[in-house]
């Protein structure tokens, strides 16, 4: 397959692709005599790991430790189920500290109306927050 058809297959662009080919996280295509890049159905299956792993929120690096405990003959499963554990511990602190936001502008929305309005040269800039 060529670049384009990489690319489309997996919805990415063909700079992507490069770019995880500069990375080390995609092996290194054949090329045509004219010099295009021609991938085989192993990239297509790295890439798509890719794209799925991203969208689970891991990084780059942490990609590239993934597949080098695969390629080293190890199954990085104990690996990834660690990684993925810390990251619902990370998401869970965030959806608590995004609650405790939500609370707050919640009761700054609820504060009274009907405040006695100051001019403009006051020193608050709003009464609400």
């Amino acid at each position: 397959m060529y670049i384009s058809d990489v690319a489309v297959s997996v919805g990415l662009t063909a700079q992507a692709l490069r770019f995880y080919e500069r990375l080390g996280l995609v092996d290194k295509p054949q090329r045509t005599s004219g010099g295009y890049r021609v991938y085989s159905a192993k990239t297509l299956e790295q890439v798509q790991f890719i794209k799925d792993a991203e969208r689970l929120g891991f990084s780059l690096d942490e990609v590239r430790e993934i597949l080098r405990l695969k390629y080293s003959g190890q199954s990085p499963c104990d690996c990834v189920r660690e990684m993925l554990n810390q990251k619902l511990k990370g998401l869970k602190k965030q959806i608590q500290q995004m609650d405790q936001v939500r609370r707050e502008i919640a009761v700054c929305l609820r504060a009274p109306q009907k405040r006695a309005r100051l001019p403009n040269t006051a020193s608050l800039i709003c009464l609400i927050v």
